[in-house]
């Protein structure tokens, strides 16, 4: 496979997830074939529409990656997607807030600050 295929399926992804990672493009780059197979199990449990919407399917990604406490970054990517299907950003702090005590304060505070960045929240100066 060309770095073109490798190309054309990042765009290809980027169009259905609404977002691409570092960790997609290395892939893509380095094994291809194994990045198309992985899309297939992420269509069928995350992206494609079973039972549940996107939208829900956004805000648990959020909270669990921030439980994880995974980059700020990647957080961000799910909140932005959140938004574009439909979720409110008091939505989506709601649903952070629902998981402060289970996940702890500073995973909270990783999926405050990507909400923040990505909703354009801004904290008080003083």
């Amino acid at each position: 496979m060309t770095m073109e295929d490798a190309r054309a399926y990042l765009r290809e992804m980027h169009q259905k997830r609404g977002y691409t990672l570092e960790m997609h493009r290395i892939m893509a780059a380095a094994d291809l074939e194994w990045a198309k197979t992985y899309g297939d199990f992420i269509e069928a449990t995350y992206i494609g529409q079973r039972l549940l919407d996107r939208k829900t399917k956004e805000l648990l990604q959020i909270v669990v990656e921030a439980a994880l406490r995974a980059d700020v970054e990647q957080i961000q990517a799910h909140v932005r997607v959140a938004l574009q299907e439909g979720a409110t950003p008091q939505e989506i702090l709601e649903a952070l807030q629902a998981v402060i005590a289970p996940m702890g304060a500073l995973a909270f505070r990783r999926g405050l600050q990507a909400w923040a960045a990505e909703t354009g929240f801004r904290p008080i100066d003083i």
